[in-house]
Order: C-alpha cells, then structure tokens, then sequence
C-alpha cells in the first residue's frame, strides 16, 4: 500500500466551499483586470509618444514647405524674370519634397492601435474557456 497524500492546493480546493471557489475566482478576475488595465494605459501612452513624435515631424514638413514655397517663388520671379515653365518645374520639385515628409510622417503613426493588448486578451480568454470547459 502507498501512502500518497493530495497535494495542499488540490486538498484546499476539495475542501473549498463553492462560495470560497466563486469569491476566490471574482478575486483573481479583478486581479487580472486590473493589471491588463495598466497594460494598456502603458500602451496607449507609447503610441501617444510616437504620434507627437510624427506630429513634430508633419509640422516640419509643413513650416518648410511654405517657407521654401515662398522662397522659391520670389527666387524665381527674380532670376528667371517671369517665366511660367521654370515655376511650375521649381514648385513640381517642392511638391514632391511636401509629399516625401508627408509620407515620413505618417510612417511615424502605428499602424494597428494597442495590438499586444488585443493579442493578450485573445490569449486570456482562451485560456479561461479552456479552464472552465
């Protein structure tokens, strides 16, 4: 004969009324709400970090686009005298510039908002259903 004691979670929980059972697992719910709630409080301000950060850069790309806009057109009416042609290649090049810092800066934005956060909760709530089940 083998004298095989249960384990003291296992015999805590075989002994455990059902209201201890509900009170402990409404505990560990709050428990986990309230850390997944940090989480993504710490999430959100990381992506408000990073959308300042392409803030900063689409200001900038718009004070230089309309200071060189303005710079380049007094610059041409002065040195080519008026020709039509030479604007519109010189303000073609200044679009580009605009579009290019434009494009870096929305580079910058992330893409899919609090996604380990999403990922986190698909994995708990699996695990939950394969617990209960």
């Amino acid at each position: 004969m083998s004298n095989v004691q249960p384990q003291p979670e296992r015999l805590a929980l075989e002994e455990a009324s059902t209201a201890d059972l509900v009170r402990e697992a409404l505990e560990e719910a709050k428990e986990l709400a309230r850390i997944e709630i940090e989480l993504a409080r710490i999430e959100i301000q990381k992506e408000i970090k990073q959308a300042r950060k392409a803030a900063v850069v689409f200001g900038i790309a718009l004070a230089a686009g309309v200071l060189v806009l303005c710079l380049i057109a007094v610059a041409l009416v002065i040195a080519l005298g008026g020709t039509v042609l030479a604007a519109l290649a010189v303000a073609g090049a200044l679009l580009l510039i605009g579009v290019a810092a434009a494009f870096a800066g929305y580079s910058l934005l992330s893409k899919k908002p609090l996604e380990r956060t999403r990922h986190r909760l698909r994995s708990e709530v699996a695990q939950l259903k394969e617990h209960i089940a």
